[in-house]
């Protein structure tokens, strides 16, 4: 990320302080890893909590986070930023305390934005949550300028990751990327562990990445949330509804609840423990 953005994001901070939303932002080095998923279920259980949540699909090209709760948005992000509607025209209704920006599937427009309209548009969305109480952001998966803006913007920035040694190396790539970018500076930085088979792998994925960070970093993100391997998941996908919703039992549902219950207690990892860290139920070992 340029100076000219890293300056952008500071200002947008500060100019938003007063408002009532704090934004957290869901990122990934790798494709592939829940994160999606993950943005989905935890607005969900945030606004089960009594908290009103706006959710924005970030990833701009390739956006699917409506299709999780079987949406099939007549408007767009693309409409707003082609001056056929305004942003607020976009907003689908999840339920009482839940909405969605969505973007759009292959619009390399959205994808392809110059360093003023990125600006603009994040300073747009901050502007549109602030209304509610949690803005809740879902990137793309990478290095890109859009994901770094987004994560820059943040009160609070979770990383998912699972053990894959291709995930573990690109989280270490966006961590490396974000912390050169925003010059120490930006959110707090977080880990999630996502498909776990273990607490002892996850426990296992964090400290590998965290040598790797503190070594050429200088710095270990801590270990927010682990959500276990669980079948149920990709039961929820195809059907095209939210884990949480359909599966309420499930391991993963509590896991993710539990990282709901921390965020909306507004304490975050500053005191979180070892002990206290969402792991749902038992995972096998």
């Amino acid at each position: 990320m340029s100076d000219h953005t890293n300056d952008q994001a500071g200002r947008l901070r500060a100019r938003v302080a007063g408002r009532r939303a704090r934004i957290v932002t869901v990122t990934s080095g790798k494709g592939g890893v829940g994160k999606t998923t993950l943005v989905a279920n935890l607005g969900l259980e945030l606004a089960r909590l009594g908290k009103s949540v706006l959710m924005f699909d970030g990833d701009l090209g390739l956006a699917n986070l409506a299709i999780l709760f079987n949406q099939a948005p007549k408007r767009t992000l693309e409409d707003a930023l082609a001056g056929r509607c305004g942003l607020e025209d976009v907003v689908l209704t999840i339920n009482e305390r839940l909405t969605l920006l969505p973007a759009s599937s292959g619009a390399t427009r959205l994808a392809d934005l110059g360093d003023d309209d990125r600006a603009g548009l994040v300073n747009d969305i901050a502007r549109l949550g602030s209304g509610s109480d949690v803005l809740l952001i879902d990137t793309g998966a990478g290095i890109g300028a859009i994901v770094q803006a987004l994560v820059g913007v943040a009160d609070r920035a979770l990383l998912v990751t699972t053990h894959e040694p291709t995930a573990l190396s690109d989280a270490y790539g966006l961590l490396k990327s974000i912390r050169r970018g925003l010059a120490g500076g930006g959110p707090r930085l977080e880990i999630v562990v996502n498909m776990a088979h273990s607490h002892a792998q996850a426990r296992d994925t964090h400290a590998r990445l965290g040598r790797l960070t503190e070594r050429f970093l200088g710095f270990t993100p801590p270990l927010v949330a682990v959500v276990p391997r669980d079948e149920a998941v990709g039961e929820a996908i195809v059907r095209q509804e939210p884990l949480t919703r359909v599966y309420p039992y499930a391991q993963a549902t509590r896991a993710i609840a539990a990282l709901a219950r921390l965020m909306a207690d507004n304490r975050g990892s500053d005191h979180a423990t070892s002990h206290s860290i969402p792991l749902a139920v038992p995972v096998r070992r």
